[in-house]
């Protein structure tokens, strides 16, 4: 998976890529990020990175001080890069996770958007939380077989052609609980309809594959995603 780290560059931010960006790729992902393109107004090739990019994580840092009193400094803006970075995944979808130093505080729409809050001076916390989201992760998508009765291939195979075919890709663990829900697109390859799925197989979960195309109406429910293959029937 492509993962967009987004971080100042300023030197008492090294930690990003002397712990945090190596640890990322110990769990197999690639890492992504803007720092090879210098500073000013946010380029093309960055919001093209982030949008290449299935997740990111974004380090809001201090910035310039924000509150100042006697002296003693109360608060922090971010960094402006990191916050434009920021706006952009959650505005394109992408699966954005925000890690807030202490004291950082900022307007917009950050007071409606979940973040974790960190110090630098407990990192190995912050690692620790950047490990158990890592864990659960796929490095790279199921490619999940979908069985077609051989009557409905032909339909199935123009809507692929003319990007009409809508289906839906739902998982559930053991408890019945939504862990995703995806709208996804199936390739035609070979002969054989393929859905790139990101999920991490585990024992507790199950897939349902809904496909819509025309009059026709195909499930599948509660099919282990390490199959691979997913056999649908025509539903009325």
């Amino acid at each position: 998976m492509k993962i967009f780290v987004s971080y100042s560059f300023r030197p008492e931010n090294s930690w990003v890529e002397e712990y945090v960006i190596p640890l990322i790729r110990c769990f197999g992902h690639d890492v992504l990020t803007g720092q090879i393109l210098g500073g000013g107004p946010l380029p093309d090739e960055v919001q093209k990175r982030i949008k290449a990019s299935r997740a990111m994580f974004c380090f809001v840092t201090r910035g310039e001080p924000r509150n100042v009193q006697d002296g003693k400094t109360l608060s922090w803006h971010p960094p402006d890069w990191v916050r434009d970075e920021l706006i952009i995944g959650r505005a394109r979808g992408t699966e954005t996770i925000e890690f807030r130093e202490d004291g950082v505080d900022y307007g917009g729409a950050a007071p409606f958007a979940a973040w974790h809050g960190f110090s630098r001076d407990a990192l190995p916390h912050l690692l620790l939380r950047l490990a158990e989201l890592l864990k659960d992760w796929p490095v790279l998508p199921l490619q999940l077989h979908l069985a077609i009765p051989p009557d409905l291939q032909p339909a199935i195979a123009t809507a692929i052609k003319n990007d009409t075919l809508l289906v839906k890709c739902e998982t559930l663990d053991s408890f019945e609980v939504d862990t995703s829900v995806e709208n996804l697109k199936v390739r035609a390859v070979e002969g054989k309809f393929i859905i790139p799925f990101w999920v991490k197989p585990r024992p507790s979960l199950a897939v349902t594959v809904e496909i819509k195309s025309g009059p026709h109406r195909l499930v599948s429910e509660g099919v282990s995603p390490a199959v691979c293959t997913i056999p649908l029937s025509p539903v009325n």
